[in-house]
């Protein structure tokens, strides 16, 4: 079975600001920087004003749901790979798409990022298929969930760098 989720980021910084801080290569070097359980991969397969972002990350035992480290078979290993495009107008697209190793996990979907009244958002529609007996589905939210705090988390990141600027 899989879950079909949806949800926005807001951002407060403007869409063409907002892109170029996405394809650039020393925000995620910065964002990354000092992750002792995280690797990235980056790349322009697509050209300039677009990027691949290969993550992977093992998070501490700590920061596993009980319910996941109950039917892990190893360790919990989060694989990320996002792909945006170049602007086009003022909106962008993008695709991503997820495992995990540990537990049977996979999610895709894809980005829209687009101007608001406030700066600008990406809009977040995506699936996401936990294959576990019995309680793959009630793994499924906490999955989605997963996602939406990291990507509130680069925003918070990437919102911050701006200011630093």
């Amino acid at each position: 079975m899989s879950r079909k989720f949806s949800f926005t980021v807001p951002y407060t910084v403007p869409v063409e600001d907002l892109h170029r801080a996405l394809v650039d290569d020393a925000v995620w070097r910065e964002r990354f920087a000092g992750a002792q359980t995280a690797t990235l991969e980056l790349s322009h397969p697509d050209g300039p004003g677009s990027i691949r972002l290969q993550m992977t990350e093992t998070p501490g035992q700590d920061k596993v749901p009980g319910l996941v480290r109950k039917v892990l078979k190893s360790d919990l290993v989060l694989s990320r790979t996002d792909n945006w495009q170049p602007l086009d107008g003022e909106v962008a697209k993008g695709t991503f798409s997820g495992q995990t190793g540990g537990i049977k996990t996979e999610m895709s979907g894809t980005y829209e990022l687009r101007p608001t009244a406030e700066g600008s958002e990406i809009e977040v529609v995506g699936t996401v298929t936990v294959q576990v007996p019995l309680v793959g589905g009630a793994i499924e939210p906490l999955a989605e969930q997963l996602h939406q705090r990291v990507l509130n988390s680069e925003r918070k990141f990437i919102e911050g760098w701006f200011a630093k600027a």
